[in-house]
C-alpha cells in the first residue's frame, strides 16, 4: 500500500467513521448558561463595568463571559453568585438544587401578595 501525502485522505482500511453526533458539551453549556444570566443582568441595568466591579475581572474577561466563549471559575464565580441573582438562579438550576430563599426573593414575593390582596379588596364589597 502506498502512503498518501499527509492530510489528503484517510486510509481505506478498518471501520467507517461514524457521522458526528451532537454531544452535550458541559463546558460550553456552562458558559452559555452564565452568558444568558449575565445578559439578563445587563437587561436589568447592570453594565460590564458593574460586573467587573463585582468580580475584579478585566473587561476582556467579562466580555468573554457575555459572549459565552468562556465561563467564570473560582473566585470570579463565587463573586458573581454573591452579586447576581440571575447567575445564582442559573447555577442552582444547572446543579439540580433548589435555590435557598433569600431576602430579595421574599421581599418581591411580599410585594406581589400585597398587590393581589389589594386587587381582591378592590373587587369585593
Amino acid at each position: 500500500m502506498s502512503v498518501s501525502p499527509k492530510g489528503e485522505e484517510l486510509p481505506k482500511m478498518g471501520k467507517e467513521l461514524h457521522p458526528s453526533r451532537r454531544r452535550s458539551n458541559p463546558a460550553r453549556d456552562y458558559s452559555q448558561a452564565i452568558a444568558a444570566a449575565l445578559r439578563e443582568e445587563l437587561a436589568r441595568g447592570a453594565s460590564i463595568k458593574v460586573i467587573m466591579g463585582w468580580t475584579g475581572a478585566s473587561e476582556r474577561t467579562v466580555k468573554g463571559w457575555l459572549s459565552g466563549s468562556s465561563g467564570p471559575s473560582g473566585v470570579h464565580l463565587e463573586r458573581l453568585v454573591r452579586s447576581s441573582e440571575a447567575v445564582y438562579q442559573r447555577l442552582m438550576a444547572r446543579t439540580g438544587r433548589r435555590p435557598a430563599v433569600n431576602r430579595r426573593t421574599l421581599t418581591a414575593l411580599r410585594r406581589q401578595i400585597t398587590g393581589l390582596i389589594e386587587a381582591i379588596d378592590a373587587v369585593l364589597p
